[in-house]
């Protein structure tokens, strides 16, 4: 059976051969520093790049359109989220707040996946596993961050909003909704790299449970289904 060899061919495999990488991590759950290590700086160093390169001043001129846009608002009230909208403010609470998001949201995955397979696949991985698992899974995310980067890399004139981050996202590439549409967020949240990961995860799990595709690919969809199908219901019945 074919093995990474360390853990860095390890992260290459997860993009490249996903089967080769969570079997081989599966005996090597130490190596799980670096998918870690990787997406939390990378996340973080996105975001000082971002607002060190982007015209803040059209930045934030963008930003105060499409709050004005998305419900009426006072002239007051525009000052009072103008006064938030200052460079070192958005630069840190985005850098720091988007890292830890990101830890955030893994160590809610590690418990779902920590109660879902046990339940439904018997599995007697502890948390701390499963929190490890949930970094190797999103890794794709870090091709992610290298589209962003590219995205400013390549923005001539600085005039690069939050949303061209996500050129991958559902609006960019089918819908291009006004941020005034109420399915606006929602339509920037889902992207390719949401399906890919997906995907990722399904193998991970059958690689680590010895289970079938279908059932694999259920417990990796469900929380993505629970959270968009419920979001997508409310707009519905809302907007």
């Amino acid at each position: 059976m074919k093995m990474s060899a360390n853990p860095f061919q390890a992260c290459l495999d997860t993009i490249l051969s996903p089967t080769v990488a969570f079997d081989t991590i599966k005996e090597k759950k130490g190596w799980s520093w670096l998918p870690f290590v990787l997406l939390t700086s990378s996340t973080f160093v996105l975001f000082l790049y971002y607002f060190n390169v982007v015209d803040f001043a059209w930045l934030k001129e963008t930003m105060l359109n499409q709050a004005a846009a998305s419900k009426p608002m006072t002239d007051d009230e525009l000052k009072a989220i103008g006064s938030f909208y200052e460079k070192d403010t958005m630069l840190w609470t985005t850098a720091i707040g988007g890292t830890i998001g990101f830890i955030v949201i893994n160590t809610l995955t590690a418990i779902y996946y920590h109660i879902a397979t046990k339940v439904s696949a018997s599995s007697e991985y502890k948390f701390t596993q499963w929190f490890a698992f949930t970094w190797w899974a999103s890794f794709p995310a870090f091709v992610s961050v290298l589209l962003s980067t590219l995205v400013i890399f390549f923005s001539s004139d600085g005039m690069v909003s939050m949303q061209d981050l996500q050129p991958t996202s559902l609006n960019s590439l089918l819908f291009s909704v006004e941020p005034s549409n109420a399915w606006y967020s929602f339509l920037e949240a889902i992207n390719l790299f949401t399906f890919w990961m997906i995907a990722v995860t399904s193998i991970g799990l059958g690689s680590w449970l010895n289970i079938d595709s279908k059932k694999s690919l259920i417990i990796a969809a469900a929380p993505q289904i629970f959270i968009f199908g419920g979001w997508a219901l409310f707009l519905l019945f809302t907007a």
